[in-house]
């Protein structure tokens, strides 16, 4: 009976690198994809004081086993001039697939002056985008 032996510690550690490379790679394109949001959300953003304008943050938050990027504002009334209030925001606010808005009814309110969602939305491709580009140039660096 003949015996074959395999060394597949390289193989492994071969593996482990890739592994790290790809998260370096999303980490880099997330990063890049919420710097490009923020500015569009700023952007898009109507101003009046300036306050909700300069409110803009961006946030990264990786774990083990899954990244989290955040692009928003604490202001209290962000929410408000993002959809709008009453009749007038429910009739100004565009959804997008899946949201539900509800509007008080019977109150004038305000327009939906929206610049969150269009930044989000309006920059999906390059989000994917940036995340297979970082991810391919990391990997490309390996040995």
């Amino acid at each position: 009976m003949a015996e074959i032996e395999i060394d597949a510690s390289d193989l492994i550690r071969g593996a482990e690198d890739a592994a790290d490379a790809v998260l370096r790679g999303i980490i880099r394109g997330m990063d890049k994809s919420l710097t490009t949001i923020k500015r569009d959300a700023v952007l898009l953003c109507p101003v009046d004081t300036g306050r909700l304008r300069q409110s803009m943050t961006k946030s990264l938050t990786v774990t083990s086993d899954e990244a989290e990027g955040v692009v928003g504002t604490n202001t209290e009334y962000a929410p408000y001039v993002e959809f709008g209030t009453g009749l007038r925001g429910a009739a100004s606010n565009p959804t997008y697939d899946g949201e539900v808005v509800q509007h008080s009814p019977g109150w004038k309110g305000q327009t939906a002056q929206p610049f969150l969602r269009p930044a989000f939305y309006n920059n999906q491709d390059r989000v994917n985008d940036n995340i297979a580009k970082a991810v391919g140039d990391e990997l490309s660096k390996m040995k």
